[in-house]
């Protein structure tokens, strides 16, 4: 429902399925979103932080906490936390979004180093179009972003759905192919 833009129904849901499963870490990663697209970061700190003493092996709680603040424009803040997740036997996308979150600050020679090491990190070294416009975002190179984000539609890309609501492709909304982009995926009203 978050990423629909239903937030408050999302945070009803998340409260409703911790009550039925109190110790799942997922529930609380999962009602992040709704957190942080209504502006709480606090409460959605909160939820990061229930995953990890749930479940302190779990790379989620860390990534969450480093994503909400890449999501309050802290990405400076953000990189311990990503980087912590990375130690953790997470998937490739966490070193894409710490390649985004060290571009974000300026630090561009690790933000290429994290980059390169994606392929490594891929399944089968084939880095996917939607991480790689995570690292071309962090960068600032919005037209390239926009490229691999048209490249991830044409693959079906499970993480389409972060465009809707998430801050960080703001700078994108302006772009037509963008624009385009959205109406296909039926989110051109952002709530």
């Amino acid at each position: 429902m978050a990423f629909q833009g239903r937030f408050d129904e999302s945070v009803a849901e998340s409260r409703r399925a911790a009550e039925l499963d109190p110790q799942n870490p997922q529930i609380p990663i999962d009602s992040i979103f709704a957190w942080v697209w209504k502006g709480d970061y606090g409460a959605a700190k909160q939820q990061a932080r229930r995953s990890a003493e749930l479940d302190p092996t779990y790379f989620f709680g860390p990534l969450a906490e480093g994503w909400i603040d890449i999501e309050a424009g802290k990405p400076s803040d953000a990189i311990p936390h990503i980087q912590k997740a990375k130690t953790m036997g997470a998937p490739a996308f966490v070193s894409a979004w710490l390649a985004y979150a060290y571009a974000a600050s300026g630090d561009l020679t690790r933000a290429k180093a994290e980059a390169e090491g994606l392929e490594k990190l891929s399944l089968r070294g084939s880095v996917t179009a939607f991480n790689l416009a995570l690292v071309a975002l962090g960068r600032g190179d919005q037209a390239r972003a926009v490229s691999y984000l048209e490249q991830a539609y044409a693959s079906d890309s499970q993480w389409l759905g972060w465009l809707k609501c998430d801050r960080i492709f703001d700078p994108l909304r302006s772009d037509p192919r963008f624009a385009a982009l959205l109406k296909k995926l039926n989110f051109e009203d952002r709530k």
